[in-house]
């Protein structure tokens, strides 16, 4: 078989559904890659080219060839392994993808090449491919032909934001060459308009860079933007005048997708262009806008209707290769209809027509109603309901875009439409089901606008509940469907949420929660329709529960009442729950268990299953969900939160014996590899650990069960992810239960449990361990060190700090660095003499960047300082602030001697430092030393933490007589007046403040305050030898410590 033809088999067989063909084909090509990549590429260059064969395994070709570039084409990328490829070979690639993407008809085969040359240009651009923008501008000139004009446009697209830079673009007249064409090709009334689509796509990458901060860092490019602005939304208005004029005349024909597509372009388009330049908009302009939106949705909302909601199969719709959904392009221009309508109404009234608002109105309704296709997925799977109602759904719906709309439109208009939507639910012909649930749908939508207090102002409150609860009924016919039922539940806590200054929510709100539990758990038929109407009372339950005060307005017995129905209903809908529905009723089972957490643990929900065995029924009918192991965590911990040391016990003895099984099962296979089933059941362990009351001793029976099986998988296990989550529950119980440790005794091994916990500690911080494994390391020492010093020798104890600082030294990963740094901040706060002195003096070891021997401290603290700069988490960053004023107040001379990387040195060379470039580039950095790096990076964060907004500075300045202070601007003007002190003079500032006020915030735990004190003192006082370091900060960090500490 000749070399090509094996090629091609290889590729087809990647695609195979057997799992077997498809890995051995896998590693076959990677083979063949490795031991000649040039002729694999060359075959699969060649072969999508090649018209006779299969689309499918040209796109194929075309994607092999995109992922090999990497590996085999540059020393430029990061992925590259070699061998790479000859120059000739990668000469007629390039040719070869650019007249692929302009010369095939196919849009799979053009995007194909498209990637292809993105990834190639990635490298080669502009040194080894200099014509590449200019290959693709003159095929979008070719107006004869339409997929050189297509593919050109297309690639452009795709290369725009990686090739051209802000210079090419402003200063280098690419962004005004390309404009100008774009704007050319508009208004060419003989140019096609899946053509004009494409322009379009290209100009909104150009409309990005006109929206950025960059274009407005002159005057020039300012008035330049201003300018294209104007005469850009006239010409986007008049191609949408003309588009929708030539679809209204030619309405008697089979519907055309191409202007409907094009026309979603333009208000794509004009939605940028109102969202950023809203101001420079004239007022008629935007009118032309809504009364085109208007004109448009009129004429296209009977196709949606008759196409999508009623699927009428004899509307005539003409596609396309490129456009073969009819119902995909119809319900993406509503989409984004409803986007300019949104930006647009704010400016724009629709009301002030009140025909015209009728008339968008009826037209909303009738998009509005659910399509049968969503009512059949409904009923036949409630989980594709639940995935639309928790708002999940990974595609936005035409019902989503008109919900956001009402949500956010204007007072006047939504109180208007608010009145109209409460007279077609009580007059007009409510026979159909579907339109009681649109009804529905459309009030809750506007219930949820938060800005309009119009609304529901011309009726009683009582009255309008009534109409909004009067659909609710048992009966499942087509006169009463669960779905309206289900609409209904959805939409009272809305309902309450927007009047509760209105009506009593402890009267109104708890009778109709309580109402719609008793409903629901009360129901006996068999419709299985009906568990439509339970998921919606469960995801209502969680809204209840951000509204209602259950403990103040339900009696007990209600309350457990309440509980049992929900734990009840939820347990029903277990078996059948997939995906989104599964969180879903976890969430649901949270507000059941905080309404009494007591009575929750004791709960016999039904045929023996507890609450805590309903989690895990849930939790584990998909355990690969990661949503869904978040959700079980925090349901575990709401059900074990603040309960006695009895009822804990009760619920290890109902918990831990699974959670156990599925470890041990593990274990008895022999190798402990990941499976979600096991990490699941590690998260759940740590929170079962994790929940033991603070104020009783962590059992010895729990310890006894648990510990030996965690110590197995410890020791056994190899596999990152499961290592890491065993880390984090054991460092749980190293927190909790360390009297356990002291007590235990391993009779089969022979060991002690001081001596095992050592062991798995040692294990943590091996080198052989990978970062993501030992991420809890640093954790894991800390524990050890704060629990159980009293009990190991010194001398374990130093080996301990020394494996930490080989751990820090060779990792990676930020967490896992970060984790690590915490052991040395808190240990530097408890005593950092003997800290910094052990660094320094006991411990050397060889920089695995360089090969030179050095001092712990010279290892660590550069680490230190990089890892401060990105460390999250505010308590996080107070500590490690701490800790390095402490390092800098000690005036160490082993840290005063240390070298370490200031501030970056910008470039000063004349190349462009292209993507290829920085490799060989690296940034170098000023040296300094380390005391004077601490202070650089405390003043940085004393800068970012005064940038932090202060509920204070939102109060009104007023002076001790109550009169404003008309002097607060003084300080500012003197400040003008000081420039940048030196030392001296900023003493003397420090030295002159008032000692009440510094006395007054010593011990405040405030960061600013803390750093503000800090640099008070090292300046008062020259702690650390602050005047030496002061002098050599620049004017910037001087200015920002002098308006911190002087004023």
């Amino acid at each position: 078989m000749e070399h090509t033809q094996i090629v091609l088999n290889v590729v087809v067989n990647q695609n195979n559904p057997d799992n077997n063909i498809r890995k051995n084909a896998e590693i076959e090509f990677n083979h063949m890659c490795g031991q000649d990549p040039s002729s694999v590429i060359y075959v699969l260059n060649q072969s999508s080219l090649n018209e006779e064969l299969p689309i499918d395994l040209r796109q194929s070709c075309l994607l092999h060839l995109r992922r090999m570039v990497p590996k085999y084409w540059s020393l430029a990328f990061q992925s590259f392994v070699g061998p790479p490829i000859n120059q000739e070979l990668k000469q007629m690639v390039r040719q070869s993808s650019i007249q692929l993407a302009t010369s095939s008809n196919n849009s799979k085969l053009r995007s194909g090449s498209s990637y292809v040359i993105v990834q190639i240009a990635a490298s080669d651009y502009p040194d080894e491919w200099p014509d590449l923008l200019n290959q693709l501008f003159m095929s979008t000139t070719n107006y004869g032909n339409r997929n050189a004009m297509i593919g050109g446009l297309t690639v452009l697209n795709d290369l725009f934001d990686d090739l051209i830079s802000e210079d090419q673009f402003w200063d280098g007249g690419v962004g005004g060459e390309l404009t100008n064409h774009i704007i050319k090709l508009l208004n060419n009334e003989t140019i096609e308009f899946d053509i004009k689509t494409t322009c379009i796509k290209l100009y909104q990458s150009i409309l990005n860079v006109l929206q950025s901060p960059e274009s407005f860092t002159s005057e020039q490019r300012k008035t330049s933007v201003y300018q294209h602005v104007t005469s850009s939304v006239d010409l986007f208005v008049s191609l949408l005048d003309k588009s929708i004029t030539s679809s209204i005349s030619t309405a008697g024909s089979p519907v055309m997708l191409s202007p409907i597509y094009f026309r979603t372009y333009i208000y794509k388009t004009l939605n940028s262009f109102l969202g950023s330049f809203n101001r420079r908009i004239v007022l008629n302009v935007k009118q032309s806008i809504m009364g085109l939106i208007l004109k448009d949705f009129k004429h296209v909302s009977k196709y949606y209707k008759s196409v999508v909601v009623s699927e009428d199969n004899d509307t005539a719709i003409a596609t396309t290769p490129d456009l073969s959904s009819p119902i995909e392009v119809l319900s993406n221009l509503i989409i984004e209809l409803m986007s300019t309508v949104s930006v647009l109404q704010n400016d724009i009234h629709i009301s002030d027509d009140m025909n015209a608002l009728h008339e968008f109105i009826q037209d909303l309704i009738e998009c509005s109603v659910l399509p049968r296709e969503a009512i059949q997925q409904y009923e036949s799977d409630f989980n594709v309901y639940v995935t639309d109602i928790t708002g999940l759904s990974s595609t936005t719906s035409v019902r989503d875009s008109i919900n956001e709309l009402f949500s956010e439109l204007n007072d006047q208009d939504a109180s208007l439409v608010f009145n109209l939507i409460i007279q077609y639910m009580t007059s007009a012909d409510n026979s159909k089901w579907e339109l009681k649930e649109c009804y529905l749908y459309l009030f809750e939508s506007l219930l949820m606008n938060e800005d309009s207090t119009h609304i529901g102002k011309d009726a009683p409150l009582t009255d309008l509940l009534n109409i909004a609860t009067k659909v609710i009924s048992y009966e499942n016919s087509i006169e009463n469907h669960p779905l309206v039922t289900s609409r209904c539940f959805l939409l009272l806590p809305k309902f309450f949420s927007k009047f509760e200054d209105e009506l009593s929510l402890d009267s109104f709100g708890i009778k109709a929660f309580v109402d719609m539990i008793k409903f629901t758990s009360n129901y006996n038929g068999d419709d299985d329709l009906f568990s439509l109407v339970k998921v919606s009372v469960l995801v209502s339950c969680t809204f209840y529960k951000q509204l209602l005060n259950f403990e103040k307005s339900l009696d007990s017995s209600t309350r457990q009442e309440v509980q049992l129905a929900i734990f009840q209903m939820t347990l029903s809908l277990v078996e059948e729950s997939e995906e989104d529905s599964l969180p879903a009723l976890l969430e649901a089972i949270t507000v059941g268990i905080d309404l009494d957490n007591e009575y929750a643990s004791k709960a016999v929900v039904s045929d023996g299953t507890s609450v805590i065995g309903l989690i895990f029924k849930i939790s584990f009918q998909d355990s690969a969900n990661l949503q869904l192991t978040v959700d079980s965590s925090e349901c575990l911990r709401a059900l074990l939160g603040d309960i006695s040391i009895t009822d804990y016990m009760i619920s290890c003895e109902k918990s831990l014996p699974f959670i156990l099984s599925i470890i041990q099962n593990s274990l008895a296979a022999g190798n402990a590899e990941y499976s979600p089933d096991l990490d699941l059941a590690l998260e759940l362990l740590s929170v079962i650990i994790d929940s033991s009351p603070d104020n009783s001793e962590f059992p010895n029976e729990v310890f006894n069960y648990t510990f030996p099986v965690l110590n197995k998988l410890i020791l056994l296990s190899t596999d990152d992810q499961i290592l890491q989550s065993a880390g984090q529950v054991f460092n749980n119980i190293l927190q909790k239960a360390s009297k356990s440790f002291i007590d235990y005794t391993d009779a089969e091994a022979k060991k002690s449990g001081m001596d095992l916990l050592l062991t798995i500690v040692s294990k943590f911080l091996s080198p052989d361990l990978s970062d993501s494994a030992a991420m809890d390391c640093g954790s894991i020492v800390l524990s050890l060190i704060n629990k159980f010093q009293s009990y190991l020798s010194n001398d374990f104890l130093m080996q301990i700090l020394e494996a930490t600082v080989r751990r820090v030294v060779s990792a990676k990963e930020v967490i896992t660095i970060e984790n690590l740094i915490m052991v040395f901040c808190n240990l530097v706060l408890t005593s950092s003499a003997d800290m910094i002195n052990f660094l320094s003096n006991d411990i050397k070891l060889q920089d695995p960047k360089t090969g030179e021997n050095k001092s712990g401290l010279a290892l660590v603290l550069p680490i230190w300082f990089s890892s401060f700069e990105i460390t999250r988490g505010y308590e996080k960053i107070k500590q490690n602030t701490l800790a390095l004023g402490k390092i800098f107040t000690l005036n160490s001379e082993s840290v005063q001697s240390l070298i370490v990387d200031g501030d970056i040195i910008p470039y000063q060379g004349e190349l462009i430092r292209t993507r290829s470039m920085t490799k060989a580039m690296p940034d170098q950095y000023t040296q300094i030393t380390a005391p004077q790096k601490i202070l650089k990076l405390l003043i940085s964060e004393l800068n970012f933490q005064c940038q932090q907004p202060n509920a204070n500075d939102y109060l009104p300045e007023v002076g001790d007589d109550g009169e404003d202070d008309d002097g607060g601007d003084d300080g500012w003007e003197d400040m003008d007046d000081i420039g940048v002190p030196n030392y001296e003079k900023l003493k003397s500032y420090v030295d002159s403040d008032h000692d009440e006020e510094y006395d007054d915030q010593k011990g405040n735990d405030d960061l600013k305050i803390i750093l503000v004190q800090f640099f008070k003192e090292c300046t008062a006082k020259n702690l650390g030898n602050f005047q030496k370091y002061y002098e050599l900060l620049d004017d910037d960090e001087k200015k920002i410590l002098t308006e911190n500490i002087a004023f």
